[in-house]
């Protein structure tokens, strides 16, 4: 910026000199004429004196002499008076200074003119007498004194007027020098001042392009350095570049895979199927946070291995590419599987021997080898205490194991809370005998909900446990179980010391103890609050607390409240699957849709409905986005990901549907609906779905002049509609004379003229317009982008997308 500002101040200082120095060849050029003028003012005011003394000669030489020549001087002097004299009236017009003297001037020199002519005609008629008495009255030379007086005056005042100008000429010409003397130093320093940005843009030049260079060289060696193989792709999936620890993991050489689709690398569907995000089923802005997928990957002699891949985006100036960052994790799985035979052998090999040794301890504290001394009942119980503390301790690594690994399974079942209250406080009766606490259950009605009654008994042990070991000796803990708006909850409550304000925000970590010395004085892991946080959370509910320091704690266990299934409705209509885990929305859906005829399950789980949609019995699914163990996107991903449920209608029913659209916009949905639903719209997108099941396929009329093109579509949408081909304009409007299609697929570059001509064909008598598709490799006039439905271009769209495109035109085709 800098530097253009220098480049635009040197020629405006150059303009603006230029114009300061013709203004003073101007300036110059006008004291000259001044110079002049004045010159010749002063030299017209003595040509009027020297005339009057020529003239004043002439008349004495005649008055003295009578000679006659003398008058011709005389004659001469007068007649160049009167022109002199208008001379200097025209250079004194304008200028007032001059005014008086001039006319003083005149009226001197007419009566100088005057005294002459009459001496004149005294000497001529009367003699030399009377001639010389009138020159002798002496009035002429009063005369000329006076005119002599005038002309110095208005010579001086000429003289001085020249001087002013003179000296403000002078004054304005030392200005402009010393503007000029200015503007040639601020010339000088503009084109020092571009000089000195020029070398430091070079400098500075220099400098970033060493810097690049040197940023450039450790990437590149991050690149090389990195154990990990890094695969460069274009959009398209084809691979760009690749490291060193890809060649040596994958076995190829990089010039061999330059421009070769990651296929060959990578376990995904081959080239032509889409992009490369598409046919890996996942959207644009997935790569936004980053995306992570395990998959197979394969090495140039065929060798199949498992790895991570990290995908990214990486945004250059011809468009949106991606990094793949590929880990092999054989290792890794490796390792997983001694794990698993670890675990597998700690929960067979060590539970099985604990369970042995606690028992056989039980039975000796029981008395069932006798009455045992005091001092061995003592050490029995103490043995029977910490095997019971170990085998609680295995039990929560395991199912800590469980939980990070994804393998914590929870059988589903409907339940009464209460039962699951009343059977834990029955499990720990005993220890809080031994505690001396008293352990009280409050009466009431039975509280339905879904879950796992084992984990559910494990959560409110492990609050009882708590609540126990933390009450004193002659507290009380007690436990309610209370049905709230939609949710269920089992309540703990102690009178223990409460829970101190700086471990509240770390309570339900792995390992997490109010003080290191509880471990010793009150016992146990610090697994048990995150495991049962954990299983509250895979039945979609709650787990928290209220405490205040001093006055004791209680845990709070929600669950969602599972209402009364009504007795089933017979009906004739589709069946319907509502994914749901809200008890109350499930109902309100399932009520309204057998109201209108359609038979309708319950699924409140991604797991149950993937079970049960593989049944084939449900014509379409209504979906919840937020689940209890999966998102709603992922289960619609699942289902589309196997044969057999790909074709599934959905209508996603959610409280926050634009996130969903964001992160599902590639997947086929019949409709968004946002919770508090349009009953209205959910009726029309079942009903769409209702009509998909019972009319009769859609018919489409695709126009092209590439028979290939025309038998793969045909074949891509043999299964959800009859295809209709056509080569030309003249076959498609001999179709259309005797076929109405429900959908037109149209190419522009067509043998006998451009598809679009096809346009005007297309309506009907009642206004009706059959919806377009155009399908083609030439680009659209955008002015008749209104007039279609879709624009497909084929070296950008797959197959697989001109199908979606069509089913989805068709769906709704009804509602036109």
């Amino acid at each position: 910026m800098l530097i253009i500002a220098a480049v635009l101040l040197v020629p405006l200082v150059v303009a603006v000199t230029g114009a300061e120095l013709v203004h003073e060849f101007r300036s110059n050029r006008a004291v000259r004429a001044e110079i002049d003028r004045s010159y010749e003012t002063r030299s017209q005011i003595q040509s009027v004196f020297s005339l009057l003394q020529d003239a004043e000669t002439g008349q004495r030489g005649y008055v003295i002499t009578g000679d006659e020549r003398y008058l011709q001087p005389y004659d001469n002097a007068t007649r160049e008076l009167d022109r002199q004299m208008q001379t200097l009236a025209g250079r004194f017009e304008g200028r007032p200074e001059q005014a008086a003297d001039f006319a003083r001037l005149s009226a001197l020199a007419g009566r100088k003119l005057q005294l002459m002519k009459a001496s004149i005609e005294a000497r001529e008629t009367e003699g030399l007498e009377a001639g010389m008495a009138v020159v002798a009255t002496g009035r002429g030379k009063i005369v000329m004194d006076d005119l002599r007086v005038i002309v110095t005056r208005m010579t001086a005042v000429e003289a001085e007027a020249l001087d002013a100008y003179a000296r403000t000429a002078a004054s304005r010409t030392t200005r402009t020098e010393g503007l000029v003397g200015f503007l040639f130093l601020a010339l000088i320093a503009a084109i020092g001042a571009a000089a000195f940005l020029i070398w430091r843009y070079m400098r500075t030049r220099h400098r970033m392009l060493s810097e690049i260079s040197a940023t450039a060289a450790r990437q590149r060696a991050i690149f090389d350095s990195a154990i990990d193989g890094i695969i460069t792709l274009n959009p398209s999936g084809s691979i760009e570049s690749v490291n060193a620890a890809a060649v040596r993991m994958f076995g190829h050489d990089p010039a061999a895979l330059n421009r070769r689709d990651v296929s060959l690398l990578l376990d995904i569907a081959p080239d032509g199927d889409g992009g490369f995000l598409e046919r890996l089923g996942a959207s644009q802005g997935a790569l936004e946070g980053g995306l992570v997928r395990q998959m197979t990957a394969r090495r140039k002699d065929g060798e199949t291995f498992p790895v991570d891949v990290a995908l990214g985006a990486m945004t250059l100036p011809t468009g949106v590419h991606m990094v793949a960052i590929v880990r092999d994790i054989s290792e890794r799985r490796r390792m997983e599987q001694l794990k698993d035979e670890f675990v597998s052998t700690v929960s067979h090999e060590l539970r099985t021997p604990l369970t042995s040794i606690a028992g056989s301890l039980g039975l000796l504290a029981g008395g069932a080898a006798g009455v045992l001394p005091e001092k061995a009942a003592r050490l029995i119980q103490i043995a029977q205490a910490n095997s019971q503390r170990l085998v609680r301790l295995i039990n929560d690594i395991l199912d800590i194991e469980k939980i990070e690994s994804g393998n914590l399974r929870l059988e589903m079942a409907p339940l009464d809370l209460r039962d699951i209250a009343r059977r834990s406080v029955e499990g720990v009766h005993g220890y809080a005998g031994q505690l001396g606490v008293a352990l009280t259950l409050s009466d009431g009605e039975p509280v339905r909900v879904r879950g796992d009654a084992d984990r559910l008994i494990q959560v409110a042990t492990n609050l009882l446990s708590n609540a126990l070991k933390f009450s004193p000796r002659g507290g009380e803990v007690r436990v309610t179980v209370d049905p709230e708006t939609r949710i269920a909850r089992l309540s703990v409550v102690d009178e223990g010391p409460g829970i101190p304000e700086a471990f509240r925000a770390r309570i339900f970590s792995k390992f997490a103890q109010a003080d290191g010395s509880d471990t010793r004085v009150k016992g146990g892991t610090g697994l048990g609050l995150a495991i049962a946080r954990e299983i509250a959370e895979r039945h979609g509910g709650r787990l928290w607390f209220e405490s205040a320091e001093g006055h004791g704690a209680t845990f709070h266990l929600d669950l969602p409240l599972l209402a009364e299934a009504p007795s089933p409705v017979e009906t004739q209509g589709p069946r319907l699957l509502i994914v749901e885990d809200d008890a109350d929305a499930a109902e309100v859906l399932r009520e309204m849709l057998e109201g209108d005829g359609f038979a309708a399950d319950v699924a409140s789980t991604a797991r149950e409905a993937l079970t049960a949609a593989r049944t084939g019995v449900y014509s379409a699914l209504l979906v919840d986005l937020q689940l209890p163990d999966a998102d709603g996107i992922g289960l619609i991903r699942a289902l589309r990901a196997r044969p057999a449920t790909r074709a599934l209608p959905v209508v996603v029913v959610s409280a926050d549907t634009s996130r969903g659209k964001a992160r599902g916009r590639t997947l086929e949905v019949v409709d968004w609906l946002e919770k508090p639903f349009d009953q209205d719209r959910l009726r029309q997108a079942v009903a769409a779905v209702y009509q998909r099941n019972t009319d009769q396929r859609p018919r489409v009329l695709h126009v092209d002049d590439d028979r290939d093109i025309l038998e793969v579509t045909a074949s891509v949408l043999g299964t959800s509609a009859d295809v209709t081909p056509a080569e030309s304009l003249a076959e498609a409007r001999a179709v259309l004379a005797g076929l109405r299609p429900d959908l037109v697929i149209l190419d522009l570059g067509l043998p006998d003229g451009s598809g679009l001509e096809l346009l005007a064909d297309l309506g009907d008598e009642k206004g009706r317009t059959i919806p377009v598709i155009v399908y083609s490799a030439q680009d659209m006039d955008g002015s008749v982008a209104d007039r279609v439905e879709a624009v497909l271009t084929k070296s950008r769209t797959s197959l697989a997308g001109l199908a979606r495109t069509v089913r989805r035109l068709t769906d709704s085709r009804g509602d036109n």
